[in-house]
């Protein structure tokens, strides 16, 4: 069973994406804040597959801050951007800081969603390897691969 976490700090009972994730058997773990999506992934930890992030949060005209800061502290965990704004429209900052969140498991869908498009990028995050599990993967090939040589 995967868990996923929502940030959203507009959150209602009857969110979309939360009814998407529970038809498809997820657990799904709300939070309004970032520092209550970064206590949650202190607390749950590694169960937990997939950080959604609604962009922006109230108060807040920045698309990315959320995503940076949930990404320094928990550097392995992939998000999913959701926006209301297509990257054009961003502000020069948020379309830096998106760039160089781009080096982790970190994507964007822009609304409106289709529930066929929001599966799929979740997916390809959820399942896809991260640097530290790649690095991992490919030391050991070389280890396994050195220790079969012939002399």
């Amino acid at each position: 069973m995967k868990t996923a976490i929502i940030l959203d700090s507009e959150f209602n009972s009857t969110h979309p994406i939360e009814d998407v994730l529970n038809r498809r058997g997820f657990v799904v773990l709300r939070a309004g804040t970032t520092e209550e999506t970064i206590e949650l992934l202190t607390t749950v930890g590694a169960s937990v597959d997939l950080v959604i992030v609604e962009a922006p949060l109230s108060g807040s005209t920045s698309q990315t801050e959320a995503a940076v800061r949930i990404h320094r502290s928990s550097p392995e965990s992939p998000i999913l951007l959701v926006s209301d704004l297509c990257l054009d429209r961003w502000s020069g900052d948020d379309f830096l800081q998106f760039g160089q969140l781009l080096s982790g498991r970190v994507d964007l869908l822009v609304k409106p969603l289709s529930q066929a498009s929001f599966m799929s990028k979740a997916h390809a995050l959820i399942y896809a390897s991260s640097y530290a599990d790649s690095k991992r993967l490919f030391e050991g090939a070389i280890v396994r691969r050195q220790a079969v040589a012939p002399v």
